[in-house]
């Protein structure tokens, strides 16, 4: 078929082009990513053109092409690995005055950027996109790009069919007004699909109008297997349900054609026994003869025979896509206002002082202080190292190569004391916890404080992001993110912005932390908690922000989860101990588990017969299913070990809650922290 040419209009003024930011989200891209900035960088646009890849690949393949192929190229870092959330990110490095989106597998035709961006000042517009060309290289893979330009498959989409020029509902990629964009918050990171046409909505809601260009043509390329296609329509359909309970107003009549299709096919068996005899047949013969004709019409039309699978291709994008939006789906975070981290103009921003404690870890700390030091935050920012070591490895490595780090010495050598040594030495308004084994992603301080001031909260904090390296890892960090391993907690989840009980490290107000005397030194574990129940408990607010996301790394063997576990169990009760209220349901939940397994053995003699198995087959029964439940969702082999990762957990946690403990300090010594400035 004859592609329309991309016309390039006759420039008529001498006035400096917009600039132009490039966001490519990218995962595991490392084949096709170059082909993909070539095309960006061999744009003939007259204006400044900048590139940032946000990458959230599995290995660092990918992003150490870019660095050493083009090392103007920005990268940002998405840890959430969907696309929304990587779009989000490369918009918070953006600096450009357009913001136009660019696909990883895609490659943009020249003269792309010149048009685009010409086009959004002739109309007004406050996005401009063009048309979706699928272009399959296999057999299968044409039957799917011959699908999804017909109306049967793309059910009258502009950007797929083509069409005139003018204002549409949504469009292929997009060249966004930088303004536009901001005002209606970005790209939503809570959602997995759909974000596009969920965007555009929100746009033109607001007045703004989406342009459809269909001299915008980019290839595309389909999937290849007919498991691949199934899975990307049945998430088409379950995120077009969740921007349909957001915006009701924005279903039309064709987002229900899967849905009443596939209700009409799963009445079938009901007719058979209760309805007349033509009723059995009518909705799959209608439909099938409907596959047929059509098939038939497009492959004397195009002189094709790929349209013999035709019907296979359309009917598994139906019946997916009518199966995903009658299939519930939580979302992340739920779907209200999140949070703008763009770049805004400011008044002097305060100071800032990152503590980060740290013990035998010269592997890491490197890392870690560059992560601080590379933060795009235009205040001023001071790190002191509180080294509780046992060699002098990790001070004189921080020493040699960090001449501007406070190096403080901790030589209780835990945590509570590694942070109120530093936070002694601390200068800064605001006070940011980091680890020694974290790594802080690129604009995380500049968010936090945005974020602090925004809210009035006493501290922010956000996620902690499990990364495995081996089985055994992955395994742990799968239990940690699931519902019985997090036992609710948002740090670990995920959620909606905003009050909570506790956050993954933290951002605290200074004078806040001072009012309740800052981190307890009694606590070696579960400081953070405790100091979060004396913040809220003042009458301040604890913040989560689900976009604060900082990698983890697990326990690595069975006996170190296990510690751990046993640690965390057993200084929550200390915290129980100090403050009583603050014991939840959830945090009885091992401890009584292991009650309940302890007690079998007295009911194997005393009880019924069916009470001796009662806990244990059903906590082994939630465990299988748990695990299978997660296993087949997230598609991982992993979840063959989640059981043994889940119940090491639990049961260490339960006899850590109920084995006493000596504090090395009184419980509750703390005073509040005089400034040192």
């Amino acid at each position: 078929m004859k592609e329309t040419p991309v016309l390039i209009p006759q420039s008529t003024t001498a006035t400096p082009l917009p600039s132009v930011s490039v966001l490519i989200p990218a995962r595991n891209a490392e084949a096709t990513i170059g082909a993909t900035i070539d095309s960006v960088l061999s744009q003939d646009y007259e204006g400044s053109v900048e590139v940032i890849v946000a990458d959230g690949s599995d290995t660092p393949a990918m992003s150490d092409l870019v660095r050493r192929r083009y090392p103007t190229v920005t990268l940002v870092p998405n840890p959430e690995q969907v696309i929304t959330a990587g779009i989000h990110a490369a918009h918070g490095a953006a600096t450009g005055e357009i913001i136009v989106r660019c696909d990883a597998h895609t490659v943009l035709p020249p003269g792309y950027l010149r048009r685009a961006v010409s086009t959004l000042q002739r109309t007004g517009a406050a996005n401009v996109g063009g048309r979706q060309r699928p272009v399959g290289a296999t057999f299968f893979e044409r039957v799917v790009a011959m699908a999804m330009t017909t109306p049967l498959g793309a059910g009258g989409g502009r950007h797929r069919l083509g069409g005139p020029e003018g204002p549409g509902d949504t469009v292929f990629l997009g060249a966004f007004r930088r303004d536009a964009l901001e005002a209606v918050g970005g790209v939503d990171p809570t959602l997995g699909g759909a974000e596009d046409y969920e965007l555009n909505w929100r746009l033109r809601a607001r007045g703004e109008t989406v342009w459809f260009d269909p001299g915008l043509v980019v290839a595309y390329r389909p999937r290849g297997t007919l498991r691949g296609l199934a899975w990307q329509y049945f998430n088409y359909g379950r995120w077009k349900r969740v921007v349909v309970r957001r915006h009701p107003t924005s279903l039309l009549p064709r987002h229900l054609a899967g849905p009443l299709l596939l209700l009409g096919l799963a009445a079938t068996p009901v007719l058979a026994v209760t309805g007349p005899t033509w009723a059995v047949a009518a909705v799959p013969l209608t439909y099938a003869l409907t596959l047929a004709l059509n098939a038939l019409t497009v492959g004397i039309r195009r002189r094709s025979y790929t349209a013999l699978l035709l019907p296979l291709a359309l009917a598994t994008m139906h019946l997916s896509w009518g199966i995903g939006f009658l299939t519930p789906v939580r979302t992340k975070r739920e779907l209200t206002a999140y949070p703008r981290h763009f770049r805004t103009a400011t008044a002097a921003l305060p100071s800032v002082s990152v503590l980060i404690p740290a013990r035998n870890a010269e592997a890491t700390i490197g890392a870690a202080i560059d992560s601080v030091l590379s933060q795009d935050y235009e205040g001023s920012v001071e790190v002191i190292v509180a080294d509780g070591s046992d060699t002098p490895a990790t001070s004189d490595l921080v020493r040699r190569r960090y001449p501007t780090v406070t190096l403080v010495p901790n030589p209780e050598q835990t945590a509570g004391f590694g942070l109120r040594a530093a936070y002694g030495a601390a200068t800064g308004e605001i006070i940011v916890r980091c680890d020694a084994h974290s790594v802080l992603p690129p604009g995380y301080l500049r968010r936090a404080v945005s974020t602090l001031q925004r809210t009035g909260a006493a501290n922010v904090g956000g996620r902690q992001r499990p990364v495995g390296a081996t089985f055994f890892e992955r395994a742990v960090a799968m239990a940690m993110t699931t519902p019985l391993g997090a036992g609710g907690a948002r740090f670990r989840l995920g959620g909606p912005e905003g009050p909570v009980d506790t956050v993954f490290l933290g951002a605290f107000r200074r004078d806040a932390l001072e009012a309740v005397g800052g981190v307890d030194p009694a606590f070696v574990r579960n400081q953070d908690y405790e100091l979060n129940w004396r913040l809220r408990a003042r009458g301040e607010t604890v913040w989560f922000d689900p976009g604060l996301v900082v990698a983890y790394r697990p326990r690595s063997t069975l006996w170190g989860l296990a510690w751990q576990y046993f640690n965390y169990g057993r200084w929550k009760r200390v915290v129980a101990r100090r403050h009583p209220a603050s014991l939840l349901p959830r945090h009885l939940a091992s401890p009584l588990l292991l009650l309940g397994l302890a007690a079998t053995p007295v009911l194997a003699v005393t009880g019924p017969i069916w009470a001796v198995a009662a806990v244990p087959l059903t906590y082994v029964l939630t465990l299988a299913l748990s695990s299978l439940a997660v296993g087949i969702r997230r598609r991982s082999y992993a979840a063959l070990l989640l059981p043994l990762a889940l119940a090491t957990m639990h049961l260490s946690w339960g006899i850590g809650f109920l084995t006493p403990i000596r504090t090395k300090v009184r419980v509750g010594s703390t005073e509040p922290v005089a400034p040192s400035h």
